[in-house]
């Protein structure tokens, strides 16, 4: 019974649809604008070295303002533009031989100048950054893992860093 009268009221409803739709004439204007500062470009120069790497700690460390070992890339962008970074700290590697997982912490340091040891910490906190005058920024990565309970083999994961302007 109350299955009927909803569909009878729907019905109802439905067919005074079109009345009341061209009873009423309304206009709607819409405006939208957007300002596009151009594309943001990642060039990679070095990726990080982890080839033969010793020692007697199980820690190993690239810090990314004093190592040689750091991995460089240079983000280009719009001249004097305010931006924004944000990467994943920590990141899993998987052994492409076998099992095994390594959870690497990486590590940023950045400058709008090309000097690595110039150059700040970029930590998860975030802060507006700048392209220098001719749309550079200057990123060097590196981190940290523990290997104590690595399996032997070859390691692979990614890293993200996401820039976006201000």
């Amino acid at each position: 019974m109350t299955t009927k009268i909803y569909s009878l009221l729907i019905a109802l409803l439905l067919g005074l649809v079109p009345v009341f739709a061209s009873a009423q004439t309304e206009s709607v204007s819409v405006t939208v604008s957007a300002t596009v500062q151009g594309e943001i470009e990642m060039i990679t120069i070095n990726t990080m070295d982890f080839q033969n790497i010793g020692g007697e700690s199980d820690i190993l460390n690239i810090n990314p303002i004093q190592s040689e070992r750091a991995g460089k890339m240079v983000a280009r962008g719009t001249p004097n533009a305010e931006f924004r970074l944000n990467y994943l700290r920590e990141r899993e590697l998987t052994n492409v031989e076998g099992t095994g997982v390594l959870i690497f912490n990486y590590e940023v340091s950045g400058s709008d100048v090309d000097e690595q040891d110039s150059s700040e910490m970029l930590d998860q906190e975030v802060r507006q950054l700048e392209f220098n005058g001719d749309g550079e920024f200057y990123l060097w990565i590196g981190g940290l893992v523990d290997l104590s309970n690595a399996e032997p083999g070859s390691y692979e994961g990614e890293f993200t860093i996401e820039i976006e302007y201000i």
